[in-house]
């Protein structure tokens, strides 16, 4: 049998709802439990919705990549997205589940969401990979991008915003419309799959939310010859 993950792509806006089953943890442990599946033991240090309140958690996941299986590693700290499946709490590389250290945006809406306060109405990450779009595993690498002017741009104007430190951006109080963004780089970068990410439209309107994340690469990574520019 050949397996294949195949995550079905989004328009990258979804309802602000009730809260998941999030959480930020560091795995402690990692262990195969069989049936194709692995264990993974979690320090919680925030919890969200009915995870409010955890210590410790134990999420299963598939053991290969191409039953969609997230490639959890030891010692390092994730925001994680799970579902409930016969209750126990499952992730895969199709949700939002990543390193917290690429997920300080993210996470700071699941923070205002807990506290019944409306989250970004567009928001994300910047910064460069070894090799983005290929394994959720580029983003342990990821280097955050600061200072880098992000735009909104809409029927109604005009929006500017920059990245902070951890490479994370947010836009709120923008007037109902569909945006695409804008991103001004240094000469020595590039955006992964720049048309696609650029050309993509945003439809901000009461109780949305939009995550747009912009892998970069250097100049001159062999890997990323043949991207467009």
């Amino acid at each position: 049998m050949g397996l294949a993950c195949s995550c079905a792509p989004g328009s990258g806006c979804w309802s602000v709802s009730t809260e998941g089953l999030e959480f930020v943890g560091k795995a402690t442990k990692v262990y195969a439990v069989g049936g194709g599946a692995v264990s993974v033991d979690f320090a919680v240090s925030e919890g969200f919705g009915k995870l409010s309140g955890k210590t410790a958690l134990t999420v299963y996941t598939n053991a290969q990549s191409t039953a969609c299986g997230y490639p959890f590693r030891l010692g390092v700290e994730y925001f994680v997205s799970a579902n409930s499946v016969e209750s126990n709490l499952w992730a895969n590389s199709c949700g939002p589940t990543r390193p917290a250290a690429v997920a300080a945006a993210l996470i700071r809406q699941a923070r205002a969401i807990h506290a019944g306060q409306p989250p970004a109405q567009i928001f994300g990450f910047i910064g460069a990979e070894p090799y983005p779009g290929v394994s959720p595993l580029s983003r342990l690498e990821a280097k955050p991008a600061a200072s880098i002017a992000v735009t909104a741009v809409g029927s109604t104007g005009e929006f500017r915003t920059s990245t902070a430190g951890d490479g994370s951006f947010e836009f709120t109080g923008l007037p109902e419309s569909t945006y695409h963004l804008r991103v001004e780089l240094p000469k020595d970068l590039f955006i992964w799959w720049a048309s696609s990410k650029l050309n993509r439209e945003y439809a901000v309107s009461p109780g949305k939310m939009c995550e747009a994340d912009f892998p970069l690469y250097p100049k001159d990574d062999p890997f990323a010859a043949n991207q467009p520019r």
